[in-house]
């Protein structure tokens, strides 16, 4: 590794103009449902995200396992983003079960006890912060750019930026041999410094979404390829360095 690289990692990470990022962190191994398949990467994928952004901010909430129902995620994140002001960032974290709706908390038993993408859009939306991001290593989770509410309208993405790990009709892999699933190791990665190609210490919507993209897509040999969804700039700063 780069001597620049080490130092990205050890640096303290700092937020565009000092303002106040809010997360709240989500991962479902195993489910209540013995109809669910478990998942071995999952909450290690929650905490590790969560550690990241601990570098920068004392506000990460991290909700893992039977604690992960929908109320709790969704009451989590109400209570999380309210607290943000106008240049604050707001980011959800969810590594799980998905399905072409929506994300599977641990206590959904059918598809009416999902947590719908419209549900967390608005919680969003409510907030005042102009910078909203969700990052989801989840199945499915692409098929939010087809996916229509119960009007049969499209489902708008506001001022939200969805970063996905597959698209609409593939699954999200995970390796025995890794700590983390595919998407996440490779998110950790660009956000640790590794998508910084230019080396100016701001990691860029661009810039990240091509990292993560391209390592997916070959470390599954083609069969995951990440989604980067919603109304923003390219050139929107995800993370900024400074030593």
């Amino acid at each position: 590794m780069s001597r620049f690289f080490i130092s990205l990692i050890l640096c303290f990470i700092a937020f565009i103009g000092h303002c106040e990022t809010y997360v709240v962190c989500v991962g479902i191994g195993n489910y209540a449902s013995p109809k669910v398949r478990n998942l071995t990467k999952t909450e290690s994928d929650a905490k590790a995200v969560a550690e990241f952004y601990k570098k920068g901010t004392k506000n990460v909430i991290t909700i893992t396992g039977k604690y992960a129902t929908k109320s709790q995620v969704l009451k989590s994140l109400r209570d999380q983003f309210s607290r943000a002001k106008e240049n604050d960032k707001i980011i959800f974290f969810f590594s799980g079960h998905g399905y072409p709706g929506g994300f599977c908390p641990y206590d959904m038993t059918n598809i009416n006890g999902g947590i719908k993408y419209s549900e967390i859009i608005n919680i969003m939306q409510q907030s005042q912060a102009k910078n909203k991001l969700i990052f989801a290593d989840a199945c499915h989770s692409g098929a939010i750019r087809q996916k229509q509410n119960v009007n049969n309208t499209p489902i708008k993405s506001g001022n939200v930026l969805f970063f996905l790990s597959s698209r609409g009709n593939e699954y999200s892999a995970e390796n025995a041999f890794l700590a983390n699933g595919y998407f996440t190791k490779n998110l950790l990665r660009g956000l640790s410094g590794g998508a910084d190609f230019n080396r100016d210490k701001l990691i860029t919507a661009k810039e990240l979404f091509k990292f993560v993209s391209e390592g997916v897509k070959s470390q599954t040999n083609g069969k995951q390829h990440p989604v980067m969804w919603g109304k923003f700039d390219d050139n929107l700063t995800i993370v900024e360095y400074q030593k």
